[in-house]
C-alpha cells in the first residue's frame, strides 16, 4: 500500500485566498483569521504563485 497523501505547502503568508488586498496567514494545515496589510518585513511565502494555485484547489476558505 502507497501513501499518496497530497503534501501541503508550507506555512507563511499568502494572497488572501477571498480575493480581498491582504495577506493571510496559511498555518501549514488551515487558513487562519490573520489578515496583514503588504508591507517590506512581511513578504508573501516564496514561490506564492504555485503555491496559492495548489492551496486554492485544495482548500476552500
Amino acid at each position: 500500500m502507497s501513501n499518496t497523501a497530497t503534501q501541503l505547502p508550507p506555512f507563511g503568508w499568502y494572497p488572501d485566498p477571498a480575493g480581498s488586498h491582504l495577506l493571510r496567514w496559511w498555518d501549514g494545515k488551515v487558513w487562519t483569521n490573520r489578515l496583514e496589510k503588504p508591507r517590506p518585513e512581511l513578504q508573501s511565502a516564496k514561490g506564492h504563485t504555485q503555491q496559492q494555485s495548489t492551496l486554492s484547489r485544495l482548500i476552500a476558505y
